[in-house]
């Protein structure tokens, strides 16, 4: 079975916070940069969350007055707010944009341990 793409927050998350631990391995990120790329990070998808609310509110007034639209506003709906838990990627983002440099690789480290052991398990 195909698995779903990644959402654009989720893409988003990995992908600047892969940049993230790589610049700060080799040096070419300081600590504080990082912390300014995660916070600035964690804003943008902060308005990608409202764009999406109104997303919902969209199809759900369609889904009311054409009640043949019900089903694919509850499949949009749920899809958005299963995007939006709390992931590991947006967790070491925070964890960056606190200071706690460690703690984001700690997390960061465990999600791609899960994510190796998933891969491997499908």
């Amino acid at each position: 079975m195909d698995q779903p793409a990644p959402s654009i927050k989720t893409r988003i998350e990995k992908e600047v916070l892969d940049v993230i631990i790589d610049g700060l391995r080799s040096g070419d990120l300081s600590v504080d940069n990082a912390r300014e790329v995660a916070h600035q990070t964690l804003t943008t998808l902060e308005r990608i969350e409202k764009h999406e609310e109104s997303l919902i509110d969209f199809y759900k007034n369609l889904a009311q007055k054409y009640p043949v639209f019900s089903l694919l506003y509850t499949r949009i709906k749920d899809e958005i707010v299963k995007a939006k838990e709390l992931g590991a990627h947006r967790q070491a983002l925070a964890a960056i944009d606190a200071g706690n440099i460690d703690e984001a690789h700690k997390i960061a480290s465990m999600a791609i341990n899960q994510s190796a052991h998933e891969a491997t398990n499908n």
